[in-house]
């Protein structure tokens, strides 16, 4: 059995949302109990582990019970097709003020794997057009989502929900200096709806994957403006350092 740290990499790369998340102390993290139990069949998708089980036996194992994540990316991007001038670009996101919590309580049992609790925090936005409706206007450096709930819709897909309401993230939008930004943009921007994320490479056992937010997945501005947030994240398992990966074998 490999010896546990801190930031072993979430396999599964389980959120993009884009799904951010709190830096905790290995002290307060939830970490997955390793199974003895062979990780074949089951109703459900399931994370599970390779390697050797707690009695030295080399092999692909179950994960039990809860494991906080942690989530980082590069330059992630907010466009509304329809609208050609609105659009936001963040240099970075980060772990948010609520780290997110994987449950799996029955490995390819009856009950789904599932995420709670999860916020990503957005750095460095900014409007990425000079046209007159948005060049008087700015929005804040710095903003996070809304509490995302996850479910693993497939072995490749997470489907991201607001936990309550439809928002998924809004910017406040303001005038930029002494400059009159337009009366129709200024106040909060808000982007309602779901985020599908794909996992990259999700079948194989490894410590570190990509997840890619997908384009036009349920995101919308207004009423019927469909909203594509790109970026990709890598997620990790605080306090696990066992290769996973992501099964439903039946």
């Amino acid at each position: 059995m490999q010896g546990r740290k801190l930031a072993g990499v979430l396999t599964a790369a389980i959120m993009l949302a884009i799904s951010g998340l709190a830096t905790t102390t290995a002290a307060s993290a939830a970490v997955f109990e390793l199974t003895n139990n062979a990780c074949s069949g089951g109703a459900t998708i399931a994370l599970c582990y390779q390697g050797s089980n707690l009695a030295g036996v080399l092999g692909s194992w179950e994960l039990e019970g809860e494991q906080s994540i942690t989530a980082k990316s590069g330059t992630v991007n907010l466009s509304v097709p329809s609208l050609e001038t609105l659009g936001i670009q963040c240099s970075e996101s980060t772990s948010g003020t609520s780290e997110p919590v994987i449950l799996q309580h029955t490995p390819l049992g009856v009950n789904l794997t599932t995420i709670e609790g999860g916020t990503l925090t957005v750095k460095g936005c900014h409007f990425t057009s000079n046209a007159l409706d948005v060049e008087n206007c700015t929005v804040p450096a710095t903003n996070t989502t809304k509490i995302l709930l996850g479910e693993l819709e497939s072995t490749t897909d997470v489907l991201l929900t607001p936990e309550s309401g439809t928002t998924f993230i809004e910017f406040e939008v303001k005038n930029k200096e002494t400059l009159k930004c337009g009366a129709a943009l200024l106040g909060n921007l808000h982007i309602k709806g779901t985020q599908l994320v794909t996992i990259l490479n999700a079948g194989t056992p490894e410590l570190t994957k990509p997840a890619l937010s997908a384009t036009l997945s349920g995101l919308i501005y207004g009423e019927l403006n469909e909203a594509e947030l790109e970026g990709t994240i890598t997620v990790s398992f605080t306090g696990l350092e066992d290769l996973v990966f992501l099964t439903s074998e039946s």
